[in-house]
């Protein structure tokens, strides 16, 4: 028995010790080329993260020419001269997106957001750009001529012959959009430069690649040549990086387009973490090679295995349980706590979105379970439940909020437009909307409407005036759909 167990221990004993000696080898050989492939993946980590500060500019800049572009369109198909439409365009350009002035020049006049009144701006700093430009333009202005502070000007042709919108967009903002240090320590930065390393705005200060308001300025002699070959590569439009140096203080400096003119986002690490994440990086590979030279890995990957099936299985049980107590036994939609929760989650998450809340009654229901049965009031519910969740996106949120009271609330309509194109599709479907299989019954609704954020920043004063609206509209003879406005404010 004792010479059978041995002869079995044997078997296994020779392939491991086997195996063991094969990738000791192996793992040596290549241990060389770890070194240099950690300090690769640091760099790609770092052109990564560059890449995503970047977006973060071009996405925030790119949502205003949007905006801009929009706007623009409907002006264009106005009288030429001033109307309540372009002046309401121009404020709401103010008031919705991250610009602070907005100017409308149309020739030698300019048509100005905040009064509406033309004004002269000959002479301006967009003087030279009263013709009408064949697409956005972006510009960097060092004094706005308006405050006084250095601004990005967008300038959004309207149409043929009919001049340009001004937007005007603080740099002060793009700092909050690029803070690094957070991330790499104080003395990390980011900038936003030009083709030639001149900074436009950055996200710190303090560091000496910052001090002459260029980033190749001061270089330490010894990189000089480093420093050329990264900014011919920058003008290409290349993202990469390069360890640069100025009055000693070293730096992995990461360049990459921002998509935008011919700006560049440059983040700048200090050398010491760069160094000391590539050494974390080789420990970690050294401590797994001789982690694999242990038989017991066997025994924690079997652990492993087991404790993530174990959980993912009660995690699986944890979302059943969750979507049950989420759902309105009735309709199958979101019952009123779980509508609640969902809507306060993504206000959370997304604050600067467009959304939109419908709050909606059905029309006399209780003249329905009094005449045709609570049986039929139930289909009723269960029919409009079953029909209206099919009407909008699966990502939209959708509940009975109370007895025959209904919450949709629309996520990320992008622009104001959609807000109307969403209401009639409502309309729409209770125009239509039929109940019963042998005698139909055509339910209507009492539609309120409210838009986030524009009437409400958070739930609970989205959902009054969405309620709000609803009164109204009951009040005008109910089957209506009716907006909010700050005319129907309650005390």
């Amino acid at each position: 028995m004792k010479e059978e167990r041995g002869r079995i221990i044997l078997q296994w004993l020779i392939p491991l010790i086997c195996a063991i000696i094969v990738i000791t080898i192996m793992l040596l050989r290549f241990s060389v080329e770890i070194r240099k492939d950690a300090g690769e993946a640091i760099e790609r980590e770092l052109e990564e993260t560059a890449q995503k500060y970047a977006l973060r500019v071009m996405n925030e800049l790119q949502g205003i020419r949007d905006a801009g572009e929009t706007a623009a369109q409907v002006i264009g198909e106005q009288p030429p001269r001033r109307t309540d439409t372009t002046t309401l365009l121009l404020k709401a350009l103010v008031d919705q997106t991250q610009v602070y002035e907005v100017v409308y020049v149309n020739g030698k006049e300019a048509f100005i957001e905040k009064d509406g009144e033309y004004t002269s701006f000959e002479g301006r700093i967009y003087d030279e750009d009263l013709e009408t430009m064949p697409d956005v333009v972006y510009k960097y202005l060092p004094d706005d001529d308006i405050l006084g502070i250095p601004a990005i000007q967008m300038i959004v042709p309207v149409s043929e012959d009919e001049g340009n919108l001004f937007l005007f967009y603080s740099v002060k903002r793009i700092k909050n959009l690029i803070k690094v240090n957070q991330q790499y320590g104080n003395t990390s930065f980011a900038v936003m430069v030009d083709k030639d390393g001149n900074i436009l705005s950055h996200g710190e200060s303090g560091s000496s690649f910052l001090k002459d308001g260029n980033i190749w300025a001061g270089i330490d002699r010894k990189f000089q040549n480093a420093g050329t070959q990264a900014k011919v590569a920058m003008q290409n439009g290349s993202t990469d990086s390069v360890k640069l140096s100025v009055n000693g203080e070293e730096k992995t400096l990461v360049f990459t387009p921002i998509g935008i003119n011919d700006w560049n986002l440059v983040m700048g690490v200090d050398q010491k973490y760069v160094d000391s994440k590539q050494n974390g990086i080789w420990g970690n590979v050294l401590l797994m090679m001789i982690q694999l030279l242990s038989v017991v890995v066997v025994f924690f990957l079997v652990y492993v295995i087991g404790n993530i099936i174990g959980k993912r299985r009660n995690a699986e049980k944890s979302k059943t349980l969750q979507e049950k107590a989420d759902t309105d036994l009735l309709t199958g939609l979101n019952n009123k706590l779980a509508t609640e929760r969902k809507i306060k989650e993504y206000i959370k998450d997304y604050p600067d979105s467009l959304a939109m809340m419908f709050v909606l009654d059905i029309d006399n229901f209780k003249k329905i379970n009094d005449t045709l049965g609570h049986a039929f009031g139930d289909e009723v519910l269960r029919t409009l439940g079953k029909r209206i969740g099919v009407n909008f996106r699966v990502t939209d949120i959708i509940g009975r909020t109370g007895g025959d009271e209904f919450t949709i609330f629309l996520k990320d309509l992008k622009e104001d437009k959609n807000t109307l194109r969403e209401s009639k599709k409502l309309i729409q479907f209770f125009e239509d909307f039929q109940v019963g299989e042998y005698v139909k019954y055509s339910a209507t609704a009492s539609i309120g409407a409210a838009v986030f954020p524009t009437h409400g920043s958070d739930f609970e004063s989205l959902y009054k005036a969405a309620d709000q609206a609803l009164y109204k509209a009951k009040k005008r003879g109910k089957n209506q759909l009716a907006f909010y406005d700050d005319r129907d404010r309650k005390e």
